[in-house]
């Protein structure tokens, strides 16, 4: 018994290719066994390809992330159906499909624009519209430009940026300016 030999089965991993009409299949497949395999939470009609772990693991972790949120849906809606046929309230139910009004929402110290001081949607939306104006601008610039307002955005000196970019002080300076005033005119509808 002591000179037992312990043999290693090395794991194998496969993937469930799905067979519908028109999925193209390679040579060495044609002849694979179909069968129904359970993919997430739907049955499909499929061949297993092998692969290796990490291949398996990058293409079924989303397969499993879905699937644990199913689970955790499934469960949540049960514990509250639990709650509500013992007439009871259990907020630790509460997610992203149950309707809740404005007052338990304030109950739970959810914040609301006007009541935390944040910005409304409107206000957000123009932020976000320029942004992208500004974003659509700047990479308009030239790579010189674009350069001196990423340092001097940065807070370095225009001695710095002259010196780092082969220009005298008074020339970022007047650069600067330039591409400042230029913005202000291009964006000037966002005001």
């Amino acid at each position: 018994m002591a000179n037992q030999e312990t043999t290693r089965v090395k794991e194998q991993y496969f993937i469930p290719l799905e067979v519908k009409e028109g999925t193209i299949i390679t040579k060495e497949y044609e002849d694979a066994p179909r069968k129904w395999w359970k993919i997430g939470n739907r049955k499909v009609y499929a061949i297993l390809v092998q692969v290796t772990k990490e291949q398996y693991e990058a293409y079924m972790r989303p397969e499993w992330k879905e699937d644990k949120r199913q689970q955790r849906l499934v469960e949540k809606r049960r514990r509250r159906e639990m709650a509500q046929s013992e007439h009871r309230e259990d907020k630790s139910v509460q997610g992203w499909d149950t309707a809740v009004s404005f007052e338990q929402l304030c109950e739970m110290e959810y914040g609301f624009p006007e009541e935390t001081g944040q910005e409304s949607l409107d206000e957000i939306l123009e932020k976000e519209e320029l942004l992208a104006a500004l974003r659509r601008e700047l990479a308009k610039l030239e790579a010189l430009d674009r350069t001196i307002l990423e340092m001097f955005s940065q807070g370095i000196s225009e001695a710095a940026i002259g010196h780092k970019v082969g220009l005298s002080q008074k020339g970022v300076n007047k650069r600067k300016h330039r591409l400042l005033e230029q913005f202000q005119e291009q964006l000037k509808d966002y005001r």
